[in-house]
């Protein structure tokens, strides 16, 4: 039995990720996908209670782990 869709999609954002770093992977994806909805209203909603700290943190323990 292969991966799910989802666990696909993780272990490419990973590769990705490896390979170009955070910023890389985004501006790749962003090249290959169609944009829809509205990015600036999903992401306030997506990070109202979180702040930039928290963020930086949660990056560097991620890359700690790795």
């Amino acid at each position: 039995m292969g991966l799910s869709l989802v666990e696909v999609r993780n272990k490419g954002w990973q590769a990705l990720i490896k390979e170009l770093g955070y910023s890389g992977a985004t501006k790749f994806i962003l090249l290959c996908e169609m944009g829809r909805g509205d990015y600036v209203k999903e992401r306030k909603k997506l990070f109202e209670r979180t702040s930039v700290k928290d963020i930086v943190s949660e990056m560097k323990e991620e890359k700690i782990q790795r």
